[in-house]
């Protein structure tokens, strides 16, 4: 069973004895003595070490357990020993460098998102072209609903990286192929909707390259429609 200096001295942040007792200047095999028989540590030693982890000698020498609140890592310990003012000002550090790792991670994942994004557009604007191309002249292209208008869209795009791989694919690439298909398609759902409008329910589209392609999900009773 873990001893409780053990387990303090993790939790403050040291993977290992060797790092603790360096840091505190401690010989390196006193204290790994001193995890393995905490029984055995001198009363000055503990004491120090009560200090160091701010808990109390008889956690130290393992005769009752660590209140959880002191297992909190050296930097809370530091923490917890500045006065008012400074944690004040530390509270305030805390708060900014919180805003700017929200807005470091949101622009992280705005550049991951907007290649899927682009190629969201391209692939769909590919397909609206297809069907386009395939229609009689005087029909309109339309889906009859948002469910029906995502499902082409996928299919469109399994049937692209299909021809891409060609009749031999390697297992990899179909792996490689399936996850891009599954980024584009939570791109496809960051920037597709549909909303009410008149009784009908109408599709809509956007994107960062200023085009909306709007579908009219009432396209089955008033003839159908749609906008680029």
């Amino acid at each position: 069973m873990a001893s409780n200096l053990l387990e303090l001295r993790k939790a403050a942040g040291y993977k290992n004895s060797n790092d603790f007792a360096l840091a505190h200047k401690m010989s390196v095999s006193t204290y790994a003595r001193y995890e393995s028989n905490p029984d055995k540590i001198p009363m000055g030693a503990a004491r120090q070490l009560a200090d160091i982890f701010g808990t109390t000698i008889d956690a130290i020498v393992d005769r009752e357990a660590p209140d959880p609140a002191c297992m909190r890592g050296e930097v809370q310990l530091e923490y917890d020993g500045l006065t008012p003012e400074a944690r004040a000002l530390a509270d305030e550090l805390r708060e900014f460098v919180l805003m700017k790792d929200a807005k470091i991670r949101e622009r992280k994942r705005r550049e991951e998102e907007r290649p899927y994004e682009a190629l969201c557009y391209q692939y769909e604007r590919q397909m609206l072209a297809e069907m386009g191309e395939g229609a009689a002249f005087g029909e309109l292209v339309a889906f009859d609903s948002a469910e029906a208008a995502r499902a082409a869209f996928e299919s469109f795009l399994r049937e692209q990286a299909a021809k891409k791989r060609g009749e031999h694919p390697l297992k990899a690439q179909e792996v490689v192929d399936n996850r891009t298909i599954e980024k584009i398609m939570a791109a496809y759902d960051r920037t597709h909707g549909e909303f009410e409008l008149d009784g009908m329910r109408v599709l809509w589209g956007s994107a960062d390259h200023g085009v909306v392609v709007e579908y009219d999900s009432g396209a089955s009773a008033r003839g159908g429609d749609a906008e680029e």
